[in-house]
């Protein structure tokens, strides 16, 4: 018995809902082959989850079906592509980086020994009456 290796969580649920919509529209995988430019051998492997579609395969299939793109790629979080080394987004690092930068410069004024609240020495030699 043959079993068709899986891609993805993201290929089947891309793939579940390209053959939901052109079931619904009474399609076969030849006629969507034909008209999304796609071989409709291709087109089956999509619908299985064996393999995961690119950007323009799934734009071409999207547009002969008459749907979205974002339609076929509803609730795909990066999650579904497997194990993820972290789940850090970019509001993270950009966060991250502020705090960094916030921390350097507080460090840096530290290290000057200059206090905000404290007027520099000049001035407080330059406001006191001279002798």
């Amino acid at each position: 018995m043959f079993v068709a290796k899986i891609h993805s969580a993201a290929a089947l649920k891309i793939g579940k809902r390209v053959r939901e919509v052109r079931q619904h529209l009474g399609i076969s995988l030849e006629d969507l082959g034909e008209l999304a430019e796609v071989s409709w051998t291709s087109i089956g492997k999509i619908e299985r989850g064996a393999q995961s579609p690119n950007v323009e395969t799934l734009v071409r299939l999207a547009t002969a079906l008459g749907v979205d793109p974002g339609h076929l790629l509803a609730d795909v979080t990066a999650d579904d592509y497997g194990q993820r080394l972290h789940r850090l987004t970019a509001r993270d690092f950009i966060n991250a980086r502020a705090a960094r930068e916030k921390l350097a410069a507080g460090s840096a004024a530290d290290a000057s020994g200059v206090d905000d609240a404290t007027p520099p020495p000049e001035a407080t030699v330059a406001s006191q009456p001279a002798p």
